[in-house]
Parts: structure tokens; sequence; C-alpha cells
């Protein structure tokens, strides 16, 4: 009778831990990965929500792997943001489909500079705000005229490489800012300018189904192009840059991040020499301009 009694309670517990699954995943939502040089982040501040509202959906902080985890993967489009002593970094997600249940992206602090997040918590903005709700009286929401648009803030705009430092396909990741130092072609200058106008244009958002509509619509395919071609060639110039200055302007600020005198620019990037001319190359640098194959020419 007890060994009959043993089995039939060993064969119960079998089959707590081997039937169906509860409905509740207690590994289900989001997990956010941070790190820094390869290493793991640990207290670094983590914000998920919209490009106008960065901590809309969630805000915390990672454990000592450098990860932390949200309780529901967003079923639309959302930016993930870490930050920590002064270094940001914030990429553009997407989920596959509205029924995504678990999901776990990974954000890289660059060397210095970058987005942060709000420095109010998402909890004491919503108590805030839902008392705000409790006491006023209702409104009729006006729709907002279609003429004005709310422009976002850019990081390190005209650099090569998306913000301060974060990767791109074809960019090779010595041309990416880092160490307060970024690179700048006359490709990078006018791709960033173009994906101000044309947020779905070629590499201008990470959401790999808006890059399937910039493959057919092609806006900023040929800024796209050259910015590439150059830095491969090594044509680019560098610049020290504040990683926290934002730029909403849409425009890349000239004194900034214009070309120093004798940088070698293609002709048409005259305009982006800090001196806004160009002189033919000299015979020594015409000598090492010959493995470029560009027509170049050097800023004065």
């Amino acid at each position: 009778m007890r060994l009959a009694w043993l089995l039939a309670c060993m064969l119960a517990a079998s089959v707590v831990a081997f039937g169906q699954a509860p409905s509740t995943n207690a590994l289900a939502g989001l997990t956010v990965h941070v790190t820094r040089a390869g290493a793991a982040v640990a207290n670094a501040t983590v914000c998920i929500g919209t490009a106008n509202a960065v901590n809309a959906f969630g805000q915390g902080t990672t454990d000592d792997r450098g990860n932390v985890r949200f309780g529901s993967v967003p079923q639309e489009p959302f930016v993930a943001t870490a930050s920590q002593s002064g270094r940001g970094a914030r990429n553009s997600f997407s989920v596959a489909s509205a029924n995504v249940m678990a999901l776990r992206i990974e954000l890289a602090l660059p060397a210095s500079g970058g987005p942060s997040c709000p420095t109010e918590s998402l909890g004491s903005a919503r108590t805030l705000g839902h008392r705000v709700r409790e006491q006023a009286p209702a409104v009729t929401p006006v729709a907002r005229p279609p003429s004005i648009t709310i422009a976002r803030t850019e990081f390190c705009f005209g650099a090569i490489g998306a913000e301060c430092g974060q990767p791109q396909a074809d960019l090779p990741g010595a041309a990416l800012c880092r160490a307060g130092v970024c690179f700048i072609n006359g490709g990078s200058w006018e791709h960033d300018e173009c994906c101000v106008a044309h947020r779905g244009g070629m590499t201008c958002d990470f959401d790999p189904l808006h890059q399937a509509e910039a493959a057919r619509d092609q806006a900023c395919v040929a800024a796209w192009n050259k910015a590439v071609r150059l830095t491969r060639k090594g044509l680019s110039w560098s610049r020290s840059v504040d990683f926290t200055r934002g730029n909403r302007t849409g425009s890349v600020e000239f004194s900034l991040f214009c070309a120093p005198a004798n940088t070698w620019v293609p002709p048409e990037d005259a305009n982006k020499c800090c001196s806004g001319q160009t002189r033919a190359l000299n015979a020594t640098e015409a000598a090492r301009a010959l493995p470029a194959m560009e027509p170049l020419r050097a800023c004065q």
C-alpha cells in the first residue's frame, strides 16, 4: 500500500510539472538588456514609450545583470531609451505582430553623451495626470490641424550613423560617433536632413516595416548611397561634438559640423566647407587621392 501511495504522489507531481502551462506566463513581457563596451550595466535608467513621450509605456532600472523587465510588449512601434551618468542610447522598435508576448532587446551605451529618460518617473507622472483628470471638467477634444507637426529632437545630427554612435547596416563601426567625436561627410549630412522630411525614407527608421516602404518610395536613397560610398572610401572629416546637444530645426548646425580646411570633398560639397570654398588638390594630394576614384577638391 505504501508503494502504491508513493507512486500516486509521483504521478500527481508529474502532471503539475509537465501538464498544460497556466495562461499567465511569468517570462512574458519586454526585457531590456543594457551594456557598455560589451559589459552589463547595472542601475541604468530605462524607459519605453514613443518619440514624443519616451516613458509612456514604462520606466525602470537595470539589475546587476544589466536587465530590466516590463510587464508587456507594446503592441505599436515604440522607442527604448537607456541612460546612466551622462551616457545614453535610444533605438526604435516594432513588433512583428500584435500577438508577441515576450521580447528581449539590447541597448549599448556610448562612451559619452546621448539621450536620456525623464527625471520624473512614469508612476508619479501618471498619478498626477490621473488626479488632474478626476478634478478637471470634461473637455471636448479638438483635432490637431494637419499643418502642425511636432519636431523630434535629434542628437549628433549630420554625423555618420544613427544618433550618437548607434550602428546602421552598410556603415563600418569605426566610422561612428564615439568618445565625443563624430565623423561627417556630404552624404551623412544630406541624409539626416532628408529624413526629417521623409521619416519613412531609406534607413530613416529602425522599423523593418518602414524600411520596406522606403524601398518602394525611394526617398533619401541617393543621400544614403552617397553616405555609404564616401564613408567606405574614408572621405569623411571629424568634429568634436556635444552628444547631449539636441537639434529640432531639421538643418545641420553648420558651424559645428562643417568641413575644416584641407578636407577632401566632392565638388558639389563645397557648401559644406567651413570657408564655403574649395581649391584644386596639389600634386601630392592628387596622387594620394587616386585610389578613391572620385573627383575631389580640398576645402580652403
